[in-house]
């Protein structure tokens, strides 16, 4: 696929590679390119703010090398049970710390963007960790 034609040099073997594919017979990605099909390799396009830098992504997968706690194939995204707070032009990933007793179903997981968990009936706060006006206890 990673080809022009089906013709090579008779005396070095090499093909002629499309754009973005390397290799004597043009069947390899070159680096932050993957998924070599018919139509070529496609970027990666890993996001700077949640890649380590220094690392290429997946030739075939397309997947990029994550910084910890943050996830998706470009790194843009922050991994279950972690949410994303705006830090000038890049993002962190902060946990979000729910309080099983207050959240729905024991849930430690948390709306990715806001970091609002899962709070049952009677329960508020963030993290759900507190009792709404005129309720006490908050157990399992």
């Amino acid at each position: 696929h990673g080809s022009v034609n089906q013709f090579c040099n008779p005396l070095t073997g090499q093909c002629s590679c499309k754009e973005q594919v390397k290799g004597l017979h043009c069947d390899t990605c070159m680096e932050n390119f993957y998924g070599l099909d018919v139509t070529g390799c496609k970027a990666c396009e890993c996001n700077v703010a949640g890649s380590l830098s220094g690392t290429v992504c997946d030739a075939k997968t397309g997947q990029c090398a994550c910084k910890p706690n943050v996830g998706g194939r470009q790194c843009d995204e922050c991994a279950d049970g972690y949410h994303r707070v705006r830090q000038n032009t890049s993002f962190v990933c902060l946990p979000c710390n729910c309080d099983k007793a207050g959240t729905v179903n024991s849930s430690v997981l948390c709306d990715k963007s806001t970091g609002q968990c899962p709070c049952k009936a009677g329960v508020t706060g963030l993290q759900c960790s507190q009792c709404v006006l005129h309720m006490y206890n908050l157990s399992i």
